[in-house]
């Protein structure tokens, strides 16, 4: 979703392509909750010398012209957190895994930097093209760390998993895209199974005042 205009709380929220497809099929999006980020936010910009004082420090930023909605969800990779947070992140090994062979293992283990360490959720958005080791019939579970097992499909695929620190509320993103496999005759892009609801879920409330968290070094735009 974005902002039509800096001069309103108008937002115009699209659905991604996965979204649309599972509507063509007849399916339920059952939308259960949304993340904030600033990706077209460029924070350099906050002048804190500017002659008129406080008030015109983040003048350019104010009158930046806003990113609309797009269905590219894949680089959302900025997410809005509590302050106290400041300047924390979820690092892993690499954010994008290229050309993975079938049943090829992935293993996943973040690190919460600038904040104390903490267990993590994971989810995959795909589980044709990617499923837990050690929960097959799982698309969310949680960990220290998790490792993933590509499927053979017919067709080259790419998938996210998204990574949430349970405490911190961090988000980071990792792409993995698998390459097809000449035997198979499974669909990446078949019925996917139904989320499952954790028990214990790991909620965080970010306070109003709230400040940018990047994995690139820069603020930027959402999308869903």
């Amino acid at each position: 979703m974005g902002f039509l205009d800096n001069s309103s709380v108008t937002v115009d929220a699209i659905l991604t392509k996965r979204g649309r497809e599972i509507l063509s099929e007849g399916g339920d999006l059952n939308i259960v909750k949304f993340a904030l980020s600033d990706e077209e936010v460029d924070y350099s910009l906050y002048d804190v010398s500017h002659p008129n004082g406080t008030d015109s420090y983040g003048a350019v930023i104010e009158n930046m012209s806003l990113l609309e909605a797009t269905p590219n969800r894949t680089n959302f990779r900025s997410f809005l957190v509590d302050n106290s947070l400041a300047g924390a992140k979820v690092n892993v090994d690499t954010l994008n895994y290229t050309n993975v062979d079938t049943n090829s293992n992935i293993a996943i283990s973040p690190a919460t930097v600038g904040a104390p360490a903490e267990q993590y959720t994971f989810t995959i958005e795909n589980t044709n093209v990617v499923k837990f080791a050690n929960a097959a019939d799982s698309v969310t579970v949680q960990g220290a760390d998790a490792t993933l097992i590509a499927q053979s499909i017919n067709t080259a695929a790419t998938t996210t998993v998204t990574i949430i620190g349970m405490q911190s509320g961090i988000t980071n993103v990792v792409t993995i895209s698998v390459k097809a496999d000449a035997s198979s005759n499974v669909s990446p892009f078949g019925k996917k199974r139904k989320k499952r609801r954790l028990r214990n879920r790991s909620r965080s409330t970010a306070s109003t005042n709230m400040s940018p968290n990047t994995s690139s070094g820069r603020g930027g735009a959402g999308s869903y």
